[in-house]
């Protein structure tokens, strides 16, 4: 340690230099630390504003898509049936493919994942159809009973983004989230209310077959479409009513769908008029509708067996 007289004699240039030296070092220091600072303060605005509106916009648009890809589906589905009215084939095999889940951000968040569940008919409560009806075959009258249905849906566990569900169902796309539902594409089911008061149904069941399955990720996976048999009848002899019953988790969109044919065609609902209509819950989710036309003068009745492969 120095002595007070030595200090004393060192040069005043020195000590100014050393305590000079001294200032720039701080300054630097302090400067890295500002710097960082505002580094970080735009990275968390980054983060905490923006990758969520980026995200949002992701799984909105991976919602539109999906929207897009049912609607493809269903015109597939609709194409066979077609087709093999027409030319009395159904040899012909369509191919759709899905996104399975939304894109994410690079570094800064992950893709969001999608799952796509294969119902076929008789595999879940969760949906069904099923038609009863009694007519005349000239020999004596003949009951009809015919069960069938099945469904393929997407469900999306969006994160920044509404929770959905978007299935296809007896011909028709539904959407629902927690707080609601509703159809975005109609099913082959008309009325038409004759002169005579009778009321004439035009009536597709669509029966989905095959292997129940279930896939999920980030990617895409691609729908095999097969339509293994039609069966189209016209029935003019009905004997009474026509009850089509439907299990699904879709309740208020089917009964909105109902409803509104019936408006149109200006039947009246009630025992004393040309329909009933009525939802029973089963369970917390599962709801049956039951739709009868009392007095049914022609029925003309599709009914197809559309096999649908996932290939992942």
């Amino acid at each position: 340690m120095l002595s007070s007289s030595i200090r004393n004699k060192m040069p005043k240039s020195k000590r100014r230099r050393f305590l000079k030296k001294d200032r720039e070092g701080v300054a630097s220091t302090v400067g890295t630390i500002m710097a960082l600072l505002v580094f970080l303060a735009f990275l968390g605005l980054f983060t905490n504003t923006y990758i969520p509106i980026w995200m949002l916009d992701n799984e909105r648009g991976h919602m539109n898509e999906v929207m897009n890809e049912f609607g493809e589906f269903k015109s597939r589905i609709d194409a066979l049936i077609v087709n093999h009215q027409t030319t009395g084939s159904s040899s012909i095999t369509m191919y759709t493919p899905f996104t399975l889940g939304a894109e994410g951000v690079p570094v800064f968040a992950s893709p969001t994942i999608g799952q796509m569940s294969y119902e076929p008919s008789g595999s879940s409560n969760e949906t069904g159809i099923h038609v009863d009806f009694a007519y005349d075959s000239g020999t004596g009258t003949t009951q009809v009973n015919n069960s069938g249905g099945g469904k393929m849906e997407l469900y999306a566990p969006n994160r920044y983004y509404v929770q959905q569900w978007v299935a296809y169902e007896n011909g028709a796309i539904f959407i629902r989230q927690v707080d609601g539902q509703s159809i975005r594409a109609y099913p082959s089911i008309n009325v038409h209310k004759m002169s005579a008061g009778q009321v004439n149904l035009s009536l597709t069941q669509i029966d989905l077959i095959g292997l129940n399955s279930t896939v999920s990720g980030t990617g895409s996976v691609g729908v095999i479409i097969e339509l293994d048999y039609l069966d189209t009848q016209y029935y003019t002899t009905i004997s009474g009513a026509v009850r089509v019953t439907i299990n699904t988790l879709y309740n208020s969109s089917w009964m909105n769908y109902f409803t509104g044919i019936c408006s149109n065609a200006g039947l009246i609902e009630g025992s004393s008029g040309n329909y009933t209509l009525t939802d029973v819950q089963i369970t917390d989710e599962i709801h049956s509708i039951e739709f009868t036309i009392l007095d049914c003068g022609s029925l003309t009745y599709n009914r197809a067996y559309v096999t649908a492969t996932i290939q992942t």
